[in-house]
């Protein structure tokens, strides 16, 4: 009777025969396991607007092994952090619910192991600056920011080489290709082509705050429209945006205003609803 060999469970000669690593034959190897990747770096993007949202998302597509996970609220981002596991929070300063100031305050960039922080916000002066550091920002970039300086400061902060808080400054260039998409019209196509869809969601969101006399869902509406324009090279309908925001957060709701900041969309080819 044959019997397999005792010193494998693949030959079938008998026991008295050599062992099967001496015979012709030879156990089928194993299938050769694919290469092991690296894991990618986990990026908080906390920022509510769509259009800055995306633009982050195309510039990041430059930087090869990252995850980007976009949150749109206070609430969202309280409950991403506890989670753990980021490399990296960028972060908007003014959400529908709150601003995340309050988790700066909390001490949340201060923690052992917290991953740094970037600010990613508009209008922030010396003092702000001042603050923002003081609670842990690494680094704080101005909306409309340049494609180049936002890959350069998340692949600096990444890298552990940042420096404490910097200010990073657009550059006055007239072409918002190169200004703010690095030249890279193509890219700077499929942003502007996107926006122009979803601003026909920001004109009924100021158009219904106009209506109902809500200066705060008016200046939310402004606030968003402000720093996009600026990225899309529409100065003009950018400081409009911004007087309508200053307005709103005074109270006050200027609505002939608003109707001047549309027909600049409409112009643009935004459709109204």
């Amino acid at each position: 009777m044959r019997s397999r060999c005792r010193a494998c469970r693949w030959c079938t000669r008998p026991s008295s025969s050599p062992c099967c690593r001496a015979c012709w034959w030879t156990p089928p190897a194993a299938p050769p396991r694919p290469p092991r990747s690296e894991m990618a770096e986990r990026l908080l993007l906390i920022e509510d607007d769509h259009s800055i949202a995306r633009f982050v998302e195309m510039a990041l597509e430059e930087l090869p092994g990252l995850q980007l996970t976009n949150v749109r609220s206070l609430a969202e981002a309280r409950a991403a952090l506890a989670q753990g596991g980021w490399r990296l929070v960028i972060s908007d300063l003014m959400l529908p619910d709150g601003s995340t100031e309050t988790l700066l305050r909390e001490g949340l960039a201060l923690q052992a192991g917290a991953p740094p922080w970037v600010v990613f916000s508009a209008g922030l002066n010396a003092q702000r600056h001042e603050l923002l550091s003081g609670l842990g920002v690494r680094r704080i970039l101005h909306k409309p920011v340049a494609l180049s300086a936002l890959l350069d400061s998340v692949t600096q902060l990444l890298s552990a080489a940042a420096p404490s808080a910097t200010a990073v400054q657009a550059e006055a260039v007239a072409d918002p290709v190169q200004q703010h998409f690095g030249g890279d019209r193509a890219l700077f196509e499929a942003f502007l082509s996107g926006c122009i869809e979803r601003f026909s969601d920001d004109i009924a969101q100021g158009d219904a705050a106009c209506a109902r006399g809500d200066a705060a869902e008016l200046r939310r509406a402004a606030h968003g429209l402000k720093a996009v324009l600026q990225l899309i090279g529409q100065p003009a309908l950018s400081a409009l945006a911004r007087e309508l925001e200053d307005g709103a957060a005074a109270g006050g709701l200027d609505a002939a205003g608003w109707e001047r900041l549309v027909q600049g969309l409409l112009a643009l080819g935004v459709q109204r609803r």
